[in-house]
């Protein structure tokens, strides 16, 4: 998948009603957070490669975005483990497309 689709497909997650908006409401939904990992899994970026400036603000926000949403999704009775779980997977798929310095 191209980078402008998926910063498109980002961009629809962090929007009103999109997945990162439901989570900021204490809501965490496991098939949707599959879905966003399905979509920073699809990022391939090679060493040459410069990488646009929109799909970073996307991205290096995400880990610390999660983090302060965790007492909230426990709040609305979400599954706390789970949420934490899926905060770490991201991290590591951060890691794992991105690297690491």
């Amino acid at each position: 998948m191209d980078l402008s689709a998926i910063i498109e497909q980002l961009d629809v997650e962090w929007e009103t009603n999109g997945f990162f908006d439901s989570v900021r409401n204490g809501h965490y939904d496991a098939k949707r957070a599959q879905t966003v990992l399905e979509i920073l899994r699809a990022i391939h970026v090679s060493e040459e490669e410069m990488v646009p400036k929109r799909l970073v603000s996307l991205l290096w926000f995400l880990p610390s975005f999660l983090g302060w949403q965790v007492e909230r999704v426990a709040e609305k009775g979400g599954d706390r483990a789970a949420y934490e779980r899926f905060a770490t997977e991201v991290h590591n798929t951060l890691e794992e497309v991105l690297g690491t310095p």
